[in-house]
């Protein structure tokens, strides 16, 4: 039989699944299960602490990649992300206490690229 093969697959019950690679559908839902698209789960106006701030800047730059590696993003788009993940985790590095005003803008800083991130 010339598609032996064919039939084997077809009885096994094989599909074809798309590939995050090759697939822009498959590539967008990867980016909405990133671990920096769940929300923190803080109160409204409750300004993180200087650990978690950190802690989040560097799950963005994990998802950032991944997201880049599935195609969900461009190059130019991911290196803007990085980047501004980057300058926050930069800031918050080390530091034990920072003012609630600070960690307030670095919080809105961090959501903005999740925003970004999540939402394409």
């Amino acid at each position: 039989m010339a598609y032996a093969f064919l039939f084997t697959a077809l009885l096994l019950g094989a599909t074809p699944t798309p590939s995050p690679y090759t697939s822009p559908v498959a590539a967008e839902r990867a980016a909405h299960t990133l671990p920096a698209c769940r929300p923190l789960g803080l109160a409204p106006g409750v300004v993180p602490a200087t650990s978690v701030l950190a802690t989040r800047a560097n799950v963005l730059q994990a998802d950032i990649a991944t997201a880049r590696k599935a195609r969900a993003l461009t190059q130019e788009q991911a290196d803007a992300l990085w980047q501004q993940a980057d300058q926050v985790r930069q800031r918050v590095a080390g530091k034990v206490r920072l003012p609630v005003a600070t960690r307030a803008a670095t919080h809105r800083t961090l959501e903005s690229v999740a925003t970004q991130l999540c939402h394409r």
